[in-house]
């Protein structure tokens, strides 16, 4: 077998995916800036945990209703020419936001994250389409690896980064950065060339978004990533998104520490992406023991987030959290998209991204208001004893189902 970091540089060989991969380096970082400047400007101007999460609801919860149907245009449009609208709409919000960030309040972040929900909702299954199809189909697997680890190196180098700029001038000055990262992806997009769809007669809407849950629930590997996705999500990644209440509300280290623990969760997510990129724990045609593992240890970290007694078991744990989330969501999205038609891929990939990104908005939410009537402690460890039985009991469905098939 043939070593995965080899792979991935075969995949770097290809000029449109070397291309691709440096407009969506700076892109990605953009995303991160975005999410820790958002949080602690909900943060700074109400001190309110409840704020906090319903901002990071707002910005994903929009992919819960409206991913899907994106999906199915995502599989009928111009896949390039999409990518140009969302990114360029992203971008612009982004800097709409950054001229009155100075006199913005909890409405005006509220609308501005729900703007940003609403186009990452149709931006998620173009990207996650547009990379695949750059590239032979033998080698999906190794560029979701490659691109995951650009997702995580920015999620180390971002947050920080971010962190510093509020600290040392404002809010307004790091979504002004944010919305500049976008300009190399709209730079490359117009030179790429995906992989045309096989033409295909014309069929209604509704049918074609049936058609993709149906070939989603009929698949087992696909069936059983979305169910463990769903659970890791709402848990793990949900407790990730109220940092700025953990850093500041919990330890009382401002805005650079927010940085530093959203930093924490980037080096444990960086260190899974590079394991995977170089070709550790391949998924095959059953879910590994390793992801199951890695599963259900994200929840015991996300419990030992609350019960930390100091900053470094606070990072520690933050760390831990991130590595696992990493590990399942890299994994479980290969699975997902290796085997995949590309004529169902923005279909089947939109309902990831709903389980993926879109259930990060409870678990944001629902930890948030807990954190309010509690505190932030006790509402990561109660978080993370709830996702653990979930995760259990998904891990009984499948075992029972594969021993007592239909």
């Amino acid at each position: 077998m043939v070593n995965g970091m080899l792979i991935a540089g075969g995949a770097f060989a290809d000029r449109q995916f070397r291309l691709f991969f440096g407009g969506v380096f700076f892109a990605v970082q953009a995303i991160w800036i975005q999410r820790v400047t958002l949080g602690w400007l909900a943060w700074e101007r109400t001190g309110s945990a409840r704020v906090v999460g319903l901002v990071a609801a707002l910005s994903l919860m929009p992919t819960l209703f409206a991913g899907p149907f994106f999906g199915v245009l995502a599989d009928r449009v111009d896949i390039k020419r999409a990518a140009l609208v969302t990114n360029g709409l992203m971008a612009l919000v982004l800097a709409v936001l950054a001229v009155i960030a100075g006199e913005v309040g909890p409405v005006g972040l509220g609308a501005a994250a729900l703007a940003i929900g609403i186009i990452s909702a149709a931006h998620h299954p173009i990207r996650m389409s547009l990379g695949p199809r750059l590239v032979s189909t033998d080698m999906v697997q190794h560029v979701v690896s490659a691109t995951a680890l650009n997702f995580n190196i920015a999620r180390l180098v971002a947050p920080v980064f971010a962190g510093w700029i509020i600290a040392t001038a404002e809010g307004g000055t790091a979504l002004w950065i944010a919305a500049v990262c976008y300009v190399p992806m709209l730079a490359v997009l117009p030179v790429l060339r995906p992989r045309a769809l096989e033409p295909r007669a014309p069929s209604p809407f509704l049918r074609d978004l049936r058609d993709g849950i149906a070939y989603a629930v009929k698949t087992p590997l696909i069936r059983q990533a979305l169910l463990i996705t769903l659970v890791f999500a709402t848990v793990a990644r949900g407790a990730l998104e109220v940092l700025p209440v953990l850093a500041d509300g919990g330890f009382g280290r401002g805005a650079a520490g927010l940085g530093f623990l959203t930093g924490a969760a980037g080096a444990g997510a960086l260190a899974s992406a590079v394991m995977k990129a170089a070709g550790v724990g391949a998924v095959g045609a059953r879910i590994p023991l390793a992801v199951w593992a890695a599963a259900l240890a994200g929840q015991g970290a996300v419990i030992a987030m609350g019960l930390a007694p100091s900053w470094p078991m606070a990072l520690a744990a933050t760390a831990l959290t991130g590595f696992c989330a990493t590990w399942c969501g890299v994994s479980l999205q290969s699975a997902i998209q290796t085997d995949l038609p590309d004529g169902l891929r923005g279909r089947v990939m939109s309902l990831w991204v709903v389980v993926g990104f879109g259930t990060v908005a409870i678990g944001a939410l629902g930890i948030g208001a807990l954190a309010d009537v509690t505190d932030v402690g006790q509402a990561l460890a109660l978080a993370g004893v709830c996702g653990a039985a979930a995760m259990g009991a998904v891990a009984l469905g499948v075992r029972t189902r594969r021993n007592h098939p239909m």
